[in-house]
């Protein structure tokens, strides 16, 4: 039987992958509190709690017709980014995946018919960096499973797959920690002055509206009220939260939905990137275990 060890919310911008220089140079000579709790979540928890797999929930791997699971045995080789070839450019990655948790989400979607669960196996399938750019700061050699966050999906196909990967995790011999990664309010400042608001800031949020409502996921969160966040859904979609909140819904899915009481601790301040609003916060086990 597996088990699910602890969970996160964790951004993934682009500013990760810049150089300490560049960092200081954007937020002001100060570090970016996305990158050092990164380091905080690695080190004062992952790394104690040694899980077999990281699953990670990828707002930047946006599918169309089915939420995609990558099954491969394993992932090397270098990313450029498409959208920040300034930023991410032929950056070396090398890590294991799970193939065996792959196949076993593939056999309950198949036992349940469920077509709009796909794993591919394809050794041509790119990988990106809401994977890649937490891999690099997380990771010490632990299995990682990426999943997709479909483009097309609405919170309750995000809430079905995350019942169906708990089930896999409970079949299978590992200690997973689940990563959500992807931001909350996802609104850019125009091209013309977007390079006017890459500051940490909080001036720095698109809207005052967008702020007000990522503070209260955040504070709900932070209270373990996950059912009062799912319920919020339909007013929080007006902010465009990346990938439509899906890292967060298949996430908490598997922890128990809206039975699950976990409070979240921050690991970062909530800071604003370019726009949009990010957070990285961390989910116990409670001594109990998740809710079913």
């Amino acid at each position: 039987m597996g088990e699910i060890i602890g969970a996160g919310i964790v951004s993934h911008v682009p500013t990760l992958m810049c150089s300490e220089e560049e960092r200081l140079s954007m937020n002001n000579g100060k570090e970016f509190s996305i990158v050092t709790g990164l380091h905080r979540m690695r080190d004062e928890i992952i790394q104690k709690l040694k899980p077999d797999t990281i699953v990670i929930f990828d707002t930047h791997w946006h599918t169309t017709y089915e939420t995609v699971v990558d099954g491969r045995a394993h992932f090397k080789g270098y990313l450029t980014s498409d959208e920040m070839p300034r930023t991410i450019a032929s950056f070396p990655y090398d890590y294991p995946g799970d193939p065996d948790l792959a196949q076993t989400i593939e056999d309950i979607a198949t036992a349940n018919e469920d077509k709009l669960i796909y794993v591919s196996r394809d050794p041509n399938l790119p990988v990106h960096y809401g994977t890649v750019n937490i891999v690099h700061y997380v990771n010490r050699g632990e299995r990682v499973l990426s999943i997709s966050c479909a483009q097309t999906g609405e919170p309750q196909d995000f809430l079905n797959f995350g019942k169906v990967l708990r089930e896999a995790i409970d079949k299978i011999d590992r200690k997973v920690v689940l990563l959500a990664s992807g931001g909350l309010s996802h609104k850019f400042f125009p091209l013309s002055v977007i390079r006017n608001h890459e500051s940490a800031d909080l001036v720095n949020v698109i809207s005052q509206e967008a702020r007000e409502m990522d503070e209260k996921i955040i504070a709900l969160l932070e209270e373990g009220k996950h059912a009062d966040v799912i319920d919020l859904m339909p007013e929080f979609l007006q902010y465009a939260p990346e990938g439509g909140f899906g890292h967060y819904l298949m996430m908490v899915s598997a922890l128990g939905g809206a039975k699950c009481t976990a409070k979240g601790r921050k690991m970062s301040d909530y800071e604003a990137s370019v726009g949009t609003g990010q957070v990285h916060m961390w989910f116990d086990r409670p001594e109990q275990g998740w809710t079913a």
